[in-house]
Order: C-alpha cells, then structure tokens, then sequence
C-alpha cells in the first residue's frame, strides 16, 4: 500500500485505539498500560471502533473524490450526513462529537449559513477539532502542488467550517506543511526543523506566542512531564510531535500516543497518521478494525484519485510530452535521460503545474531517449515556440541543450542541472561562450560533475550555482522542485 492510504489506515488505527480509554489519566495509564485494540472502555462500543476523527476524515476524502476539487458546502452537507444518518461510522453509531464542532454544523444545517462562516471564532472555540480531520488536506495539497498563499487560505477555510480562530487555523497550517515535508522526504527530525524555520509573518503575534515553544524548542527533548495531552489544539500538536519523534515503529507511536491519557483517540489518529506515511502500518491492527473493508476501500479511492485525476497534465502526447495550457510565454523542461514526463515522485508534473498556476506560463515537459533528440522536440512543438521561452534541462537534457546551436538561440533563459562536464567538455564550453541569453548552471555538490567546475567557472555569461550536499538526482529533500522559481523566474510577476 502507499504511503496516502497507509497515512489514512494508520489514522484510524490511532483513533480505534484511543477510543476505549479516551479522557482516563496519564498516571493510571502508565501504571497499567494498553497494548492492543480494547473495547467497551469510555464508550459503549466494540474493539476496533473509530470516532468522530475519522469519520470526519473520511466524509472529507468522499468529497474529495467524488467532485475532485475542495468543495467547503458539500463538505459540510457530508459533515451533516454523518450526523443524521452515521455515514461514515464504523458501526452505525456517532458518539464523540466536539462542542464546538456539532455547534458548526448544526449552524450550517439549520441556519443554511455560508460554510467558512459557521466555525467557532473565539478564543474558546480552539479544541482539535479542525486539526483532526485536516489529513485529507494535508495529502491532497501535496499532491495537487498547492503552496504559499493558496493553500493557506484552503487551510483556514477548512478550518473554519468548525474552527475558525486563528490558533486553530495555524495549528492546522503547522500540520499540513509538516505532512508535506514528510511525503517529500524529509526525515521526521528534518521535517520539523523545516516546520520551525518556516515564517509565520501572516499569523497574529498572539498566534505565534501560542507556538513558541514548539516553534523555538526542540519539543521531543521535554520531559514528559511538560508534555500536555488536553483537546486545547497546541497541546495536541505538541503532545503528537513529541511522540512522533521519540518512537521509532507504527506500534510504538500508537501505544506511546493513547497512553500519555486525555484525548486519546485524537492524538492517536494523528500521530498513526504520520507513522502510517514513514513505517507503514501494522497489519495485525487494521485486521481488528470495524468496517475494514469499507474504510480501506475509500483510503484507496483516495490514492487514485489524487495520483491519477488531480495532479495530471491539461495533454499528453505519445508519452513524450506532458502539457499545461497557459499564456504564450513558454517553460521547456528536458529531462534526464530515461525519464518520463512525470519523473521520480512526480517531479517534473509539480513543476509544470506550479510554475503554471504562479506565473500563467504554457509547460511543456519532455522525456529523454535516444530516439527523440531535444532539437526533434523544439521542431515537433514549434508552434508553442513564441518570442519568450524559459528552458530546464537535466542532466543530459541540460547538455542538448547548451550543445545545440538551434535550441539555444531560440531561448531566453536557461537553466542547466548537473550537466555532465565529463561528456562533450569542448562542445558545453562552446555552447557556454556563444549563448546570448540569461544561463545559469546549477550542480550539486555530490555531483560527479561538481569537481569540473573549474574548467568553465572563466565564462562571464554564466552563474555558476553548487547547492550544498545533493547529488546527481537531488535527492535531499525538495529543493529540486523550486529550482525554476529561484533561478529562472525571480524578476517574474505572480499571477493574481
């Protein structure tokens, strides 16, 4: 299974598991600890049995799924589907609802008031319930390539269906880009360095007071002692970080999660959900959960659609070019050679989909074999060819490109990653020399081609550029993702 519907199941794991003892004290807990799936504890329901959590998770994926957008008014119409009628349930029973959640939705129900507008907004109204079911977001932004300020507004619209006050939306925000710096590959130490080394300038003082000791500690070091397990959302997020990180396997997070007491199934819903995306789950668990079948197939609807209907090119033609339709100016991506049009994780998709939402651009990706040169692919599309083009090119990509007199005098700017000094030497320096646009070279500094550099660093025309430790596939994270942003596109207007 992948990592979306492992993320999902390891979810709902947590949940089932905190369920029985939900509200029981830490010190009881750590007396007398639970180890597997029980039932029948604080609520009068079977083994295996999940809460609100996840049917709130789950009523947010089925509308993700079936209208393949965020839709905040069929969200709540799902929300309110749930409680009418224990859709999403795991045994036809809803039990578990947050004050300031069943207040929302009722408002929406009854009142018929705009979605963003039913959530609690004051300080009070700042329990977990928004962060507990923002994990179909956090996936769905990944996948989708949503950043900067739209997906803060997609957070804080989402959150705001129940939970509106700002802490609860920063909350959320902190969650979100801490599952995105997971799927990207960021260890989980890493991925919370980068969570706190994010700025938060958009956020009140006051909210940025509220996290300032997890944004300027290292909260795994605590105590536990210090380490508060309430339904206040800092104290959740705090408290799932904190576990995230001193565990090292699925079981271990779980069990460490619903036995710091109080709000068990919450803070066990989400940190299986992140041990769900870097362990995997355990199999043994799911097979105790009720409605496996159903919750399962929906976790896998979910991945599909995510990898197959959002994230797509607007074109594709014989799997050599991947299009997204934007205005005349055009970004030309070659890539190295033996890869798709979509590359590892998606890479190149992510780009041509970014860089045409933020700048308006036409992207055109183009696979690398031995078949199609890159002066094949400039004639084949030269429609698209109009007075600005911006070109990448990877590895070999990168050398066609500066060794051919016919693609380089058509392009404005280019940018050149890890091109293979060790190949050609003569004709890349050549290139270099007569290229009369904007060329930056960008190598990493585990690249083989890194201990080269000297035999062109002469050239005046050319912003030579090491990242520090990334090798020939930038593999260190997804600084290779926003290589056009800093390098090609800076004196660039963003698209309103």
């Amino acid at each position: 299974m992948k990592k979306i519907v492992n993320s999902i199941l390891g979810f709902a794991i947590g949940d089932a598991m905190g369920v029985p003892i939900e509200f029981k004290k830490r010190e009881d807990l750590l007396e007398k600890p639970v180890l597997n799936m029980q039932g029948y504890g604080t609520y009068d329901v079977p083994s295996g049995t999940w809460s609100d959590d996840t049917s709130m998770v789950l009523a947010t994926i089925d509308s993700l799924v079936n209208l393949h957008k965020i839709d905040y008014d069929d969200m709540m119409k799902r929300f309110c589907d749930w409680i009418n009628n224990a859709k999403y349930t795991a045994t036809g029973t809803v039990f578990d609802m947050g004050i300031t959640t069943k207040e929302s939705i009722l408002k929406y129900y009854m009142n018929k008031i705009e979605p963003i507008k039913c959530g609690g907004a004051s300080i009070n109204n700042n329990g977990n319930g928004s962060l507990m079911r923002m994990l179909p977001i956090a996936l769905y932004t990944y996948f989708e390539d949503i950043v900067d300020d739209r997906l803060l507004d997609i957070i804080k619209n989402t959150s705001s269906l129940t939970h509106a006050h700002e802490y609860s939306v920063m909350g959320c925000y902190i969650y979100v880009k801490y599952v995105h710096f997971l799927l990207s590959g960021y260890s989980k130490f890493k991925a919370y360095e980068k969570v706190k080394d994010l700025n938060y300038y958009k956020f009140s003082e006051n909210a940025r007071r509220a996290y300032k000791r997890f944004l300027t500690t290292d909260i795994y070091k605590l105590d536990l002692d210090y380490i508060r397990s309430s339904g206040y959302i800092v104290d959740t997020l705090e408290a799932v970080i904190w576990v995230f990180l001193n565990t090292n396997s699925f079981v271990e997070s779980i069990i460490g999660a619903i036995n710091l007491g109080d709000d068990t199934d919450t803070i066990g819903a989400l940190v299986g959900s992140l041990s769900g995306i870097v362990y995997g789950i355990d199999e043994n668990l799911l097979n105790n959960i009720q409605n496996k079948e159903y919750l399962i197939n929906l976790a896998k609807k979910f991945d599909e659609e995510l990898r197959l209907n959002i994230l797509k090119y607007d074109e594709v033609i014989d799997d050599l070019y991947g299009i997204v339709s934007g205005g005349e100016d055009l970004f030309f991506i070659k890539t190295e050679v033996n890869s798709s049009i979509y590359g590892y994780q998606n890479k190149y998709l992510k780009i041509a989909k970014r860089i045409n939402y933020k700048y308006g651009l036409t992207v055109i990706v183009a696979s690398n074999s031995s078949d199609v040169t890159l002066e094949n692919d400039f004639k084949n599309l030269s429609k698209y060819l109009k007075d600005n083009v911006y070109f990448m090119g990877v590895s070999n990509g990168a050398a066609q490109a500066i060794q051919n007199e016919y693609v380089s005098t058509k392009v404005k700017k280019m940018l050149l990653v890890n091109i293979p000094l060790m190949i050609n030497l003569h004709k890349t320096k050549e290139g270099i020399k007569n290229y009369k646009g904007r060329l930056v070279c960008v190598f990493g500094s585990k690249d083989p081609s890194f201990n080269y550099l000297p035999l062109i660093q002469d050239f005046r025309n050319v912003n030579m550029v090491v990242v520090p430790n990334q090798d020939h596939n930038f593999s260190n994270g997804d600084e290779f993702l926003y290589l056009p942003d800093k390098y090609l596109f800076g004196d660039l207007v963003v698209k309103k």
